[in-house]
C-alpha cells in the first residue's frame, strides 16, 4: 500500500492542487506545521505564509494568505482564502500591495472592521514579499 497523502488545496476561484504527495509543510495560526503519512486527524486554521508539499523528492512551494486545514483519513484539504504558486507572484504589485495598507492603517479614522481586512491584506503582501526573495 502507498503510504501517500491525497493533497488538495482550493480557493475562493480555483483548485489549486490535487495529487498525491508524501509531505506537506503549513503556516498554521499556532506556528508551522509538517503533515506526513497516518497524522492524526487536525482542523485548525492558517495565516499567511508559505505552503510547501514534497513530492517524488521535489519540494513545490505556495503562498497562501489565511484559511483552514483539515487532515483526515490521509487526506490533506487547504480551503485558503488565496494562493500563488511562487513563481506566479508579481512582486510590484506586492510591493504596492505593501505600501497601500501601510497607508490605509496609518489613516486616524480606518473603522476596526477597515482596520482588520487592511491589516489581512498587510500580512499577504508580507508573506508575498518575503517568499518571492529568490524569484
Amino acid at each position: 500500500m502507498s503510504q501517500k497523502l491525497i493533497l488538495t488545496i482550493v480557493t475562493p476561484e480555483k483548485l489549486l492542487v490535487s495529487e498525491e504527495v508524501d509531505q506537506v509543510n503549513v503556516p498554521g495560526s499556532e506556528g508551522d506545521m509538517g503533515i506526513l503519512y497516518d497524522h492524526t486527524p487536525i482542523l485548525t486554521n492558517l495565516r499567511s505564509g508559505q505552503l510547501s508539499y514534497e513530492k517524488e523528492g521535489e519540494t513545490i512551494a505556495l503562498v497562501v494568505s489565511g484559511g483552514y486545514l483539515e487532515v483526515t483519513d490521509n487526506r490533506v484539504t487547504i480551503l485558503a482564502e488565496t494562493g500563488e504558486f511562487l513563481h506566479e507572484i508579481d512582486r510590484e504589485r506586492a510591493e504596492r500591495a505593501h505600501a497601500d495598507a501601510e497607508a490605509e492603517l496609518g489613516k486616524t479614522d480606518i473603522t476596526e472592521e477597515d482596520f482588520i481586512e487592511t491589516q489581512k491584506k498587510l500580512f499577504r503582501a508580507i508573506a508575498r514579499l518575503e517568499n518571492s526573495k529568490n524569484n
